[in-house]
């Protein structure tokens, strides 16, 4: 029975989802939740958390703490989900937008992974399963800061495959492209946190475009997928023998995958700017 830790699992998200399934299927399974809310709708569905904030170190240490004291101080599996996506325009974005956006999406990760490798090594085994995104190899409007920390996270996973090789540690790639989730609501949050519509060079474009969208949750949206595609690829990614080193989730993601390899930069850059419409 494999022990697993899942940051972000909170309910309606893919966290909360996969946590289920894989508590379904025997699995030991722990999540990392941010309110007394969150941890009572898993605990319901009898599945324990512990809290964690990824963007404050100090409670990722004592959340990872409590986390292996569940898990009686074995970690095969760690599924780095918890994220958020700050939307604007990046003219628009304050650095302080990207601090935040970087704090959680790859400093906060990474600091979760140096406190779990170490536990791996003395195992001699384990995965590291990381949630990316079609942005961690394509680019879109309006969503810089979030594109520029998922390229982060994959260049990041590239090198410690090369520097980790036979170790025993396995790092897989999600690659999600547009699923049910809370996604939208929380970028439309960060969006007005840091962004000043009214008084911005880009104010058509977000009340024409960007704001209807965000303002539409997920699930009414007819071109998202169920959050079923993302486990399918997650228990794979555990329990194959040679895990794939991506997972292009979802038909687009894998359109994208192959347009981006195939297309001049500038073609690309026009078929992106229609299909964001």
């Amino acid at each position: 029975m494999k022990h697993i830790l899942i940051t972000g699992a909170s309910p309606g998200g893919i966290g909360f989802h996969c946590a289920l399934r894989l508590k379904e299927q025997g699995y030991r399974v722990v999540g990392t939740v941010r309110s007394r809310e969150d941890a009572e709708a898993l605990a319901s569905k009898g599945v324990p958390s512990i809290h964690m904030e990824m963007s404050d170190y100090a409670s990722i240490d004592s959340g990872f703490n409590n986390a292996m004291t569940l898990l009686d101080n074995r970690i095969d599996v760690v599924f780095q989900n918890a994220g958020f996506g700050q939307a604007g325009f990046v003219e628009d974005l304050p650095v302080e937008a990207f601090e935040e956006q970087f704090k959680v999406n790859v400093f906060g990760l990474h600091h979760l992974n140096t406190l779990v490798i170490p536990f791996m090594h003395q195992q001699g085994e384990g995965r590291i399963v990381i949630h990316s995104s079609v942005l961690g190899f394509v680019g879109m409007a309006c969503r810089g800061a979030y594109v520029a920390s998922k390229y982060a996270l994959e260049g990041m996973v590239l090198s410690m495959r090369v520097e980790m090789k036979d170790s025993g540690i396995e790092f897989c790639l999600l690659n999600t492209g547009p699923v049910e989730s809370k996604f939208r609501a929380n970028a439309l949050k960060a969006l007005l946190k840091h962004v000043d519509v009214e008084h911005s060079v880009n104010k058509d474009r977000y009340n024409e475009i960007v704001l209807p969208r965000l303002n539409k949750p997920d699930y009414e949206s007819a071109g998202n997928y169920p959050q079923e595609y993302v486990f399918n690829a997650l228990e794979h990614a555990i329990n194959a023998r040679k895990p794939k080193a991506n997972y292009y989730i979802t038909p687009p993601t894998k359109a994208l995958y192959w347009l981006e390899k195939l297309l001049p930069k500038r073609q690309l850059d026009r078929l992106l700017r229609v299909v964001d419409r």
